[in-house]
């Protein structure tokens, strides 16, 4: 636009300029009651308030300085006070060009934090997220990754929920949460689910069992010894019961729990020996428990839940990366 496109026209009472011309309500424009200002106009004053003379604020956006001179002129008329005291051609600012602005720079740097916040948005450093987890993957793994993630994204907020996954499956289907992490099967209609790991569990013991001289142990090595089983409810019961029948081993079962991590806290006090998953068997490795293979396999199957029709954040996407590479990194398939 060359300068003399800049020149006010006028409708009536009513002064209209070029910048007038992007729909009112754009970022050109803003409302002051029933005024209405270009950002270009204030751009021009606020430069000229921080630089003091034309030239100066000229030299700040890159415009002339007769530019500045008549971006001033139309601010000043459709404002309908004076902001500045023409002496021996210097503009002088008035009492009300300085409460002015202050109101101006304080519009000023909450756009500036704006385009803050959408810089930080945009490379994932701030943001929130809410997950929901089964407990064997909340002690050891969800920590693991949050502290990680966080020397990254220190601004990111994150919420950890821990329920069976039965419940996890319905926060997710009633998008309460961002992402979900639980056990096969689900059944639920409107979610996503992708599988994260499908790795066997293992066979916890205490510390120095007879069994821990097996390289791997069978389930007709467990004819006679207490058995710790998951509770009835959870998916690997069904499969842990069916090869106990299928081997005509009687089950020495007086305890059950509905997660790992309770049955390894007992296995660790000496209550007998129980098959866990490996999140689990890594958090107690060194706590009075040791693992050793089982066989026949059975499988611990993990999927990533999340809402159907709501993509992942660019946080999340990240922190479910972030998830993935650490358990890779520990080896669990």
């Amino acid at each position: 636009m060359n300068e003399t496109d800049e020149r006010p026209r006028w409708r009536g009472a009513t002064m209209v300029t070029d910048a007038e011309k992007t729909p009112k309500g754009s970022a050109r424009d803003i409302g002051y009651g029933q005024v209405r200002l270009s950002v270009r106009q204030l751009e021009a004053f606020r430069a000229f308030m921080l630089a003091r003379t034309t030239n100066g604020a000229a030299a700040i956006l890159g415009i002339s300085q007769p530019a500045i001179s008549r971006l001033i002129e139309q601010l000043e008329r459709s404002l309908r006070f004076e902001l500045f005291d023409r002496k021996n051609g210097r503009l002088v600012p008035t009492p009300e060009a300085d409460i002015f602005f202050e109101e101006v720079e304080r519009t000023f740097v909450s756009v500036d934090k704006i385009s803050e916040i959408a810089r930080d948005i945009q490379a994932a450093r701030m943001g929130s997220l809410t997950v929901a987890t089964m407990p064997a993957l909340a002690h050891a793994l969800l920590p693991t990754v949050i502290a990680r993630f966080a020397t990254q994204h220190p601004r990111a907020r994150i919420s950890v929920l821990v329920f069976p996954s039965t419940k996890i499956e319905e926060l997710v289907s009633t998008h309460h949460v961002d992402f979900g992490l639980g056990e096969f099967p689900f059944v639920r209609s409107g979610i996503n689910a992708a599988e994260f790991c499908c790795t066997p569990y293992v066979l916890a013991m205490p510390t120095g069992h007879p069994l821990a001289a097996l390289p791997t142990v069978s389930v007709t090595d467990l004819a006679g010894v207490p058995f710790i089983s998951l509770s009835s409810n959870t998916a690997a019961r069904h499969a842990i019961d069916q090869q106990f029948l299928m081997a005509n081993v009687p089950l020495e079962q007086y305890y059950d729990a509905q997660n790992s991590g309770v049955i390894a806290g007992m296995i660790a006090q000496g209550l007998g020996v129980g098959l866990i998953d490996p999140f689990t068997a890594r958090d107690f490795q060194g706590r009075g428990v040791e693992v050793r293979p089982f066989e026949p396999n059975i499988p611990f199957r993990v999927g990533v839940l999340h809402p159907a029709h709501r993509p992942l954040s660019r946080v999340g996407r990240e922190f479910l990366g972030m998830l993935q590479a650490i358990r890779k990194e520990w080896g669990v398939k």
